[in-house]
C-alpha cells in the first residue's frame, strides 16, 4: 500500500512538474492576447478545491478576493476599448461572492449535478501611453462596479475511485459590466465567454495529499462595439498540497501553476493588431486550511502566483485569498 501511495504522489508530482516543463519549452515559439491584454479567464484560480461540487446536498458559499498588478513591454501595442496603445499598466481587484448548490440530484451512471453563481464586484486602474497623443503624457483611467457574472447551469462529479475525482463545469461569463469604447479602465469585457471546464482531483485523507489539475477552452463571441472578436483560448491550471493537523484542523502548503495559449487569431475590424495571439506561465506557492467549525466544513486558501513566461497581454503578479463554509 505504501509503494502504490509513493508512485501515486510521484505521479501527482511529475504531472505537476512536466506541465510546467512542457509551458516553459512552448513558451519561446513565436506567436503573433485577447483585446485588452485580458479575458475572463484569472490564471491559476481553476485548481483549487473551494471550487468543487459540495458532496451532499448542500450550498458551499465562499468569498474569492484577488488582485493583479502588471504591465506590458513597453515596444507592444495592445488593442484597447477601440484604442491602440503601449505601455500598459493595470491594477485590479476583484471581491467575488460565489455559491454552489448542489440540490441532491444524482444522475444515471453515478452522477452528482450542481449548478453556480459568481458575483464579482471589480476596481479597475490603468495607465497607458499613445504613439499619437500630442499632450505627450501618460493616459490615465479608473472604473469599478459590478463586473462579469459567471453562471455555470451544469455541474458535474463523479467518484472514479476512492480517491480519484471527476468534474466538468460548463461556465457561462455574461457581458454584465460597465463597457465604454475609447475609456481605458472598463470592469466589463463587453462579450459573452463559452468555457467548459474538466477537472480531475486526488485527495489521500490519511496521510494528506491533495493533487488538481483542471483544463478548460472558451469560445467568445464578438464585441461589437469596438467590432473585435477575441480568439479562441486554452488554459491548464494544477495545484500540488500536502497537510498537516495544525490549528484545530488541517493546514497545507504546496505549489500551483498554470499554462495559458490562445489557440485562434483575433478578428474584426478592430484587431488593428492583427493575429496577437497570447501565451501565459505561472507558478507560485499555495497555503491551504480545512476544518469542521460548528458542525459546518470550512476551507480557506491564500495563493501567490508570479508570471514566469508573458506573450501580448499584461505580466505581473496575481494574489488571491479564498473562504468557504458549506451550509
Amino acid at each position: 500500500m505504501h509503494a502504490m501511495l509513493a508512485r501515486g504522489l510521484s505521479s501527482c508530482y511529475e504531472a505537476l512538474l512536466s506541465g510546467a516543463l512542457l509551458a516553459a519549452l512552448v513558451a519561446p515559439c513565436q506567436v503573433t492576447a485577447e483585446e485588452g491584454g485580458s479575458g475572463h479567464y484569472l490564471p491559476g484560480t481553476l485548481s483549487s478545491r473551494i471550487n468543487q461540487i459540495p458532496p451532499s446536498k448542500s450550498l458551499n458559499v465562499y468569498m474569492d478576493l484577488s488582485g493583479f498588478d502588471g504591465s506590458t513591454q513597453s515596444e507592444l501595442s495592445v488593442p484597447l476599448a477601440g484604442l491602440a496603445v503601449n505601455d500598459l499598466s493595470i491594477t485590479t481587484q476583484t471581491y467575488s461572492m460565489n455559491l454552489v448548490w448542489n440540490p441532491g440530484i444524482r444522475l444515471k451512471g453515478g452522477w452528482q449535478y450542481a449548478m453556480a453563481i459568481a458575483l464579482p464586484y471589480s476596481s479597475v486602474e490603468v495607465s497607458a501611453s499613445q504613439e499619437h497623443n500630442v499632450q505627450g503624457h501618460r493616459l490615465r483611467d479608473r472604473d469599478s462596479g459590478l463586473g462579469d457574472i459567471m453562471i455555470a447551469p451544469l455541474m458535474l462529479a463523479y467518484s472514479l475511485s476512492e480517491y480519484w475525482l471527476t468534474e466538468l463545469h460548463f461556465n457561462l461569463y455574461a457581458p454584465t459590466g460597465n463597457f465604454e469604447p475609447g475609456k481605458l479602465a472598463n470592469v466589463g469585457k463587453n462579450y459573452w465567454s463559452v468555457s467548459p471546464v474538466a477537472w480531475l482531483q486526488y485527495i489521500e485523507p490519511v496521510t494528506g495529499q491533495e493533487f488538481t489539475v483542471s483544463g478548460g477552452i472558451d469560445w467568445n463571441t464578438k464585441n461589437e462595439d469596438t467590432d473585435y472578436q477575441t480568439g479562441t483560448q486554452m488554459h491548464v491550471d494544477s495545484t500540488l498540497i500536502q497537510y498537516i493537523p495544525l490549528l484545530w484542523g488541517f493546514t497545507g502548503i504546496g505549489l500551483s501553476g498554470y499554462w495559458y495559449q490562445q489557440l485562434s487569431s483575433d478578428s474584426g475590424s478592430g484587431a488593428v493588431s492583427g493575429d496577437f495571439k497570447a501565451k501565459a506561465v505561472g507558478l507560485g506557492p499555495v497555503i491551504s486550511y480545512r476544518a469542521t467549525w460548528s458542525g459546518r466544513p470550512v476551507r480557506a486558501e491564500l495563493k501567490w502566483t508570479n508570471e514566469l513566461e508573458v506573450r501580448n497581454r499584461a505580466e505581473g503578479d496575481r494574489l488571491s485569498f479564498k473562504l468557504s463554509a458549506q451550509f
